[in-house]
């Protein structure tokens, strides 16, 4: 009965991320995939990358393909919080558990949208 209840509130907050928002053209989106794969580089695409089942450019064109940057290098978020997100994707990878992601298609690094958010889900 618990594993129900948290099932229902990761749908319900998927459900009002999407609502949320904004329409095609916009700046932001959201989207669920699995998480495939992790990049760490010293100078390029934010420092850290994940990539993902689903390609970023099904909710935002103007992002590149399946790649997301939590940009660690600091230019869009603290670098503290940017390792955090990618500790979580790595958690989603190890797991093999679903993740939605926030993305913004006007921070991009090498052509790569910036995840501003990073949700793991047990379903």
């Amino acid at each position: 009965m618990k594993i129900q209840s948290v099932k229902r509130i990761g749908t319900a907050s998927l459900l009002l991320a999407a609502l949320v928002s904004p329409s095609a053209g916009a700046a932001t989106g959201f989207f669920a995939a699995k998480v495939l794969g992790v990049l760490i580089d010293s100078a390029n695409f934010g420092g850290c990358m994940a990539f993902l089942s689903v390609s970023p450019t099904s909710t935002l064109p103007g992002c590149g393909a399946n790649w997301v940057s939590f940009s660690c290098t600091g230019d869009f978020t603290d670098t503290v919080r940017a390792y955090r997100m990618l500790d979580q994707a790595q958690l989603a990878l190890a797991t093999q558990k679903n993740a939605g992601f926030s993305i913004d298609d006007t921070k991009l690094h090498n052509g790569y949208c910036f995840a501003n958010r990073i949700d793991i889900y047990n379903w």
